[in-house]
Protein backbone atom coordinates (compact mmCIF):
# COMPACT_ATOMS: atom_id res chain seq x y z
CA UNK A 1 0.00 0.00 0.00
CA UNK A 2 1.56 3.25 -1.13
CA UNK A 3 2.22 6.02 1.35
CA UNK A 4 -0.67 8.44 1.49
CA UNK A 5 -2.04 10.96 3.95
CA UNK A 6 -5.57 10.21 5.15
CA UNK A 7 -7.87 13.13 5.93
CA UNK A 8 -9.51 12.44 9.26
CA UNK A 9 -11.81 15.41 9.46
CA UNK A 10 -12.03 19.13 9.90
CA UNK A 11 -12.31 21.26 13.03
CA UNK A 12 -13.87 24.72 13.03
CA UNK A 13 -11.94 27.30 14.97
CA UNK A 14 -12.37 31.00 15.66
CA UNK A 15 -10.80 32.95 12.85
CA UNK A 16 -10.65 30.09 10.34
CA UNK A 17 -10.82 26.39 9.50
CA UNK A 18 -8.09 23.89 10.44
CA UNK A 19 -7.63 20.35 9.12
CA UNK A 20 -5.96 17.56 11.07
CA UNK A 21 -4.26 14.82 9.04
CA UNK A 22 -2.90 11.47 10.08
CA UNK A 23 0.87 11.01 9.77
CA UNK A 24 1.83 9.12 6.60
CA UNK A 25 1.87 5.37 7.10
CA UNK A 26 5.06 3.49 6.21
CA UNK A 27 4.62 1.34 3.11
CA UNK A 28 4.70 -2.42 3.39
CA UNK A 29 7.99 -3.76 2.03
CA UNK A 30 6.18 -6.11 -0.33
CA UNK A 31 4.44 -3.15 -1.96
CA UNK A 32 7.73 -2.59 -3.83
CA UNK A 33 7.69 -6.11 -5.31
CA UNK A 34 7.43 -6.26 -9.10
CA UNK A 35 4.92 -8.73 -10.57
CA UNK A 36 7.83 -10.65 -12.10
CA UNK A 37 9.43 -11.23 -8.67
CA UNK A 38 8.69 -14.13 -6.33
CA UNK A 39 8.79 -13.74 -2.56
CA UNK A 40 11.58 -15.85 -1.09
CA UNK A 41 11.15 -14.95 2.57
CA UNK A 42 9.72 -12.28 4.88
CA UNK A 43 11.43 -11.29 8.14
CA UNK A 44 9.65 -10.55 11.41
CA UNK A 45 10.28 -6.82 10.87
CA UNK A 46 8.55 -6.97 7.48
CA UNK A 47 11.68 -6.84 5.32
CA UNK A 48 11.39 -9.15 2.33
CA UNK A 49 13.73 -11.07 0.07
CA UNK A 50 12.41 -11.39 -3.46
CA UNK A 51 13.90 -12.69 -6.68
CA UNK A 52 13.33 -12.37 -10.40
CA UNK A 53 13.61 -15.73 -12.10
CA UNK A 54 16.12 -15.65 -14.93
CA UNK A 55 15.22 -17.37 -18.20
CA UNK A 56 16.07 -21.07 -18.50
CA UNK A 57 15.93 -23.51 -21.38
CA UNK A 58 12.38 -24.88 -21.81
CA UNK A 59 11.84 -28.41 -20.41
CA UNK A 60 15.35 -28.42 -18.94
CA UNK A 61 16.46 -29.58 -15.49
CA UNK A 62 18.52 -26.43 -15.00
CA UNK A 63 18.51 -24.75 -11.60
CA UNK A 64 16.10 -21.91 -10.91
CA UNK A 65 18.42 -18.90 -10.91
CA UNK A 66 17.25 -15.71 -9.23
CA UNK A 67 18.29 -12.08 -9.40
CA UNK A 68 17.60 -11.13 -5.75
CA UNK A 69 16.44 -7.91 -4.14
CA UNK A 70 16.07 -6.73 -0.54
CA UNK A 71 12.87 -4.83 0.15
CA UNK A 72 12.19 -2.65 3.21
CA UNK A 73 9.43 -0.22 4.15
CA UNK A 74 11.66 2.52 2.74
CA UNK A 75 12.08 0.80 -0.62
CA UNK A 76 14.76 -1.33 -2.27
CA UNK A 77 18.14 -1.69 -0.57
CA UNK A 78 21.44 -2.74 -2.16
CA UNK A 79 22.08 -6.48 -2.48
CA UNK A 80 25.72 -7.45 -2.24
CA UNK A 81 26.70 -10.33 -4.51
CA UNK A 82 25.33 -11.81 -7.68
CA UNK A 83 22.57 -14.18 -8.66
CA UNK A 84 21.52 -16.95 -6.28
CA UNK A 85 19.56 -20.18 -6.23
CA UNK A 86 17.89 -19.32 -2.93
CA UNK A 87 17.92 -16.73 -0.14
CA UNK A 88 16.36 -16.98 3.33
CA UNK A 89 16.37 -14.86 6.48
CA UNK A 90 17.72 -16.44 9.66
CA UNK A 91 14.88 -15.91 12.17
CA UNK A 92 15.64 -13.50 14.99
CA UNK A 93 18.55 -11.88 13.14
CA UNK A 94 19.30 -9.64 10.17
CA UNK A 95 21.39 -12.41 8.62
CA UNK A 96 20.67 -14.13 5.32
CA UNK A 97 21.47 -17.62 4.05
CA UNK A 98 22.00 -18.02 0.33
CA UNK A 99 22.80 -20.83 -2.06
CA UNK A 100 25.05 -19.48 -4.78
CA UNK A 101 24.91 -20.57 -8.40
CA UNK A 102 27.98 -22.70 -7.57
CA UNK A 103 25.90 -24.55 -4.93
CA UNK A 104 27.76 -23.01 -2.00
CA UNK A 105 25.83 -22.26 1.18
CA UNK A 106 26.79 -18.83 2.51
CA UNK A 107 25.81 -16.59 5.40
CA UNK A 108 25.66 -12.78 5.33
CA UNK A 109 25.02 -10.80 8.51
CA UNK A 110 22.83 -8.56 6.35
CA UNK A 111 22.00 -8.65 2.63
CA UNK A 112 24.68 -6.02 1.94
CA UNK A 113 27.40 -7.71 4.03
CA UNK A 114 30.22 -9.98 2.82
CA UNK A 115 29.46 -13.70 2.49
CA UNK A 116 30.94 -16.45 4.68
CA UNK A 117 30.98 -19.99 3.29
CA UNK A 118 29.22 -22.66 5.36
CA UNK A 119 29.01 -25.72 3.09
CA UNK A 120 29.43 -26.93 -0.50
CA UNK A 121 27.49 -29.08 -2.98
CA UNK A 122 24.30 -27.72 -1.40
CA UNK A 123 20.86 -27.99 -3.00
CA UNK A 124 17.68 -26.29 -1.87
CA UNK A 125 15.18 -25.71 -0.71
CA UNK A 126 16.44 -24.39 2.62
CA UNK A 127 14.24 -24.93 5.69
CA UNK A 128 14.98 -23.19 9.00
CA UNK A 129 13.60 -23.68 12.49
CA UNK A 130 11.62 -20.88 14.14
CA UNK A 131 14.52 -19.87 16.43
CA UNK A 132 17.11 -19.58 13.69
CA UNK A 133 19.38 -22.23 15.22
CA UNK A 134 19.39 -24.81 12.41
CA UNK A 135 18.81 -25.24 8.68
CA UNK A 136 17.99 -28.38 6.69
CA UNK A 137 18.86 -28.96 3.03
CA UNK A 138 20.21 -31.64 0.72
CA UNK A 139 23.78 -32.16 -0.40
CA UNK A 140 25.72 -34.26 -2.86
CA UNK A 141 25.85 -35.12 -6.55
CA UNK A 142 22.38 -35.09 -8.17
CA UNK A 143 20.26 -37.06 -8.19
CA UNK A 144 21.83 -38.86 -5.23
CA UNK A 145 21.24 -36.11 -2.70
CA UNK A 146 21.19 -36.78 1.04
CA UNK A 147 19.59 -34.90 3.93
CA UNK A 148 21.78 -32.54 6.00
CA UNK A 149 21.07 -30.48 9.12
CA UNK A 150 23.46 -27.62 9.88
CA UNK A 151 23.69 -26.08 13.36
CA UNK A 152 23.86 -22.32 12.76
CA UNK A 153 25.38 -21.71 16.20
CA UNK A 154 28.38 -24.03 15.71
CA UNK A 155 28.55 -24.28 11.92
CA UNK A 156 28.58 -28.08 12.11
CA UNK A 157 26.75 -29.88 9.28
CA UNK A 158 25.48 -33.37 10.07
CA UNK A 159 24.24 -35.93 7.55
CA UNK A 160 20.90 -37.39 8.66
CA UNK A 161 19.67 -40.83 7.59
CA UNK A 162 22.48 -41.46 5.06
CA UNK A 163 20.55 -44.38 3.54
CA UNK A 164 17.61 -42.15 2.67
CA UNK A 165 18.79 -41.31 -0.86
CA UNK A 166 17.76 -39.57 -3.05
CA UNK A 167 16.08 -37.00 -0.81
CA UNK A 168 14.49 -33.62 -1.56
CA UNK A 169 12.23 -30.87 -0.19
CA UNK A 170 13.06 -31.04 3.54
CA UNK A 171 10.88 -29.27 6.11
CA UNK A 172 12.42 -28.60 9.52
CA UNK A 173 10.01 -28.55 12.45
CA UNK A 174 9.63 -25.20 14.26
CA UNK A 175 11.64 -26.50 17.25
CA UNK A 176 14.32 -27.98 14.98
CA UNK A 177 14.00 -31.51 16.37
CA UNK A 178 12.53 -33.25 13.31
CA UNK A 179 12.77 -33.07 9.53
CA UNK A 180 10.04 -34.19 7.15
CA UNK A 181 11.57 -35.03 3.78
CA UNK A 182 10.61 -36.68 0.51
CA UNK A 183 12.88 -39.59 -0.42
CA UNK A 184 12.90 -42.50 -2.82
CA UNK A 185 15.38 -45.10 -1.46
CA UNK A 186 13.44 -47.95 -3.12
CA UNK A 187 12.33 -46.11 -6.25
CA UNK A 188 8.96 -44.92 -4.90
CA UNK A 189 8.79 -41.35 -3.53
CA UNK A 190 7.35 -41.08 -0.02
CA UNK A 191 7.45 -38.79 2.99
CA UNK A 192 9.72 -39.67 5.90
CA UNK A 193 10.09 -38.22 9.39
CA UNK A 194 13.70 -38.02 10.54
CA UNK A 195 15.17 -37.31 13.98
CA UNK A 196 18.83 -37.28 14.93
CA UNK A 197 20.00 -40.67 16.22
CA UNK A 198 16.80 -42.46 15.15
CA UNK A 199 15.88 -44.53 12.12
CA UNK A 200 13.72 -42.60 9.63
CA UNK A 201 10.01 -43.36 9.89
CA UNK A 202 7.75 -43.50 6.82
CA UNK A 203 4.81 -41.10 7.07
CA UNK A 204 1.89 -43.18 5.90
CA UNK A 205 -0.49 -41.17 3.72
CA UNK A 206 -3.63 -42.09 1.76
CA UNK A 207 -2.89 -43.46 -1.73
CA UNK A 208 -2.49 -40.74 -4.33
CA UNK A 209 -1.64 -38.02 -1.80
CA UNK A 210 0.40 -35.19 -3.33
CA UNK A 211 4.04 -34.89 -2.30
CA UNK A 212 6.32 -31.83 -2.16
CA UNK A 213 8.24 -31.09 -5.35
CA UNK A 214 9.29 -27.53 -5.96
CA UNK A 215 11.85 -24.82 -5.36
CA UNK A 216 10.24 -23.60 -2.12
CA UNK A 217 10.53 -25.57 1.11
CA UNK A 218 7.35 -26.95 2.69
CA UNK A 219 6.23 -24.85 5.68
CA UNK A 220 4.61 -25.91 8.93
CA UNK A 221 1.54 -23.68 9.25
CA UNK A 222 -0.51 -24.33 12.36
CA UNK A 223 -1.34 -28.02 12.36
CA UNK A 224 -0.64 -28.51 8.65
CA UNK A 225 2.23 -28.89 6.22
CA UNK A 226 1.83 -26.55 3.23
CA UNK A 227 3.85 -27.28 0.10
CA UNK A 228 3.94 -27.01 -3.67
CA UNK A 229 4.36 -29.40 -6.56
CA UNK A 230 3.84 -29.18 -10.31
CA UNK A 231 0.04 -29.02 -9.94
CA UNK A 232 -0.26 -26.31 -7.28
CA UNK A 233 -0.16 -25.75 -3.53
CA UNK A 234 -1.39 -28.38 -1.07
CA UNK A 235 -2.20 -28.53 2.63
CA UNK A 236 -1.61 -31.76 4.57
CA UNK A 237 -2.69 -32.14 8.19
CA UNK A 238 0.09 -33.15 10.55
CA UNK A 239 -2.08 -36.16 11.35
CA UNK A 240 -1.68 -37.27 7.71
CA UNK A 241 -5.13 -36.19 6.54
CA UNK A 242 -5.26 -34.36 3.18
CA UNK A 243 -6.89 -30.96 3.31
CA UNK A 244 -7.02 -28.51 0.45
CA UNK A 245 -5.30 -28.47 -2.94
CA UNK A 246 -5.22 -25.21 -4.91
CA UNK A 247 -4.19 -25.62 -8.56
CA UNK A 248 -2.14 -23.13 -10.52
CA UNK A 249 -0.49 -21.56 -7.47
CA UNK A 250 3.24 -21.61 -6.65
CA UNK A 251 5.92 -20.66 -4.14
CA UNK A 252 4.24 -20.71 -0.68
CA UNK A 253 6.05 -18.81 2.11
CA UNK A 254 5.04 -17.76 5.62
CA UNK A 255 4.08 -14.14 6.24
CA UNK A 256 6.11 -11.95 8.58
CA UNK A 257 3.85 -12.66 11.57
CA UNK A 258 3.38 -16.36 10.74
CA UNK A 259 -0.40 -15.94 10.64
CA UNK A 260 -0.82 -16.41 6.91
CA UNK A 261 0.77 -18.06 3.90
CA UNK A 262 1.74 -16.06 0.84
CA UNK A 263 1.65 -17.68 -2.60
CA UNK A 264 1.90 -16.62 -6.23
CA UNK A 265 -0.44 -16.88 -9.20
CA UNK A 266 0.33 -15.20 -12.53
CA UNK A 267 2.30 -12.40 -10.90
CA UNK A 268 -0.30 -11.74 -8.18
CA UNK A 269 0.51 -12.29 -4.52
CA UNK A 270 -2.15 -14.24 -2.60
CA UNK A 271 -2.56 -14.41 1.17
CA UNK A 272 -4.26 -17.30 2.97
CA UNK A 273 -5.21 -17.87 6.59
CA UNK A 274 -5.36 -21.30 8.22
CA UNK A 275 -9.09 -21.42 7.54
CA UNK A 276 -8.51 -20.96 3.80
CA UNK A 277 -6.45 -24.17 3.75
CA UNK A 278 -8.64 -26.39 5.91
CA UNK A 279 -11.31 -27.62 3.47
CA UNK A 280 -10.77 -31.02 1.90
CA UNK A 281 -11.20 -30.65 -1.89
Amino acid sequence: MKTAAMILGAAMAVGGCARTTEAPRPAEALSYRAPTEVVLDVAANGDALVGRELPAEPESDADRVLSPSWLTRAGRRPWRGGDVLEARWIPGTTAVLTITTAHTLTRRESPDAPAVELDREVFGPLSLDARGTAVAYTRGDPPMLSLVRLDLRTGVATAMAPGLVPAWCPALSPDGSEVVVVASPEGHPALFRVRAGEAPRPWMLPPGSPLPMGPNAPVVFGDALVFENESGVHSLGLDGSPRRSIPGVRHPVLSADGRSVLAHRDGALLRWTAGDLESVR
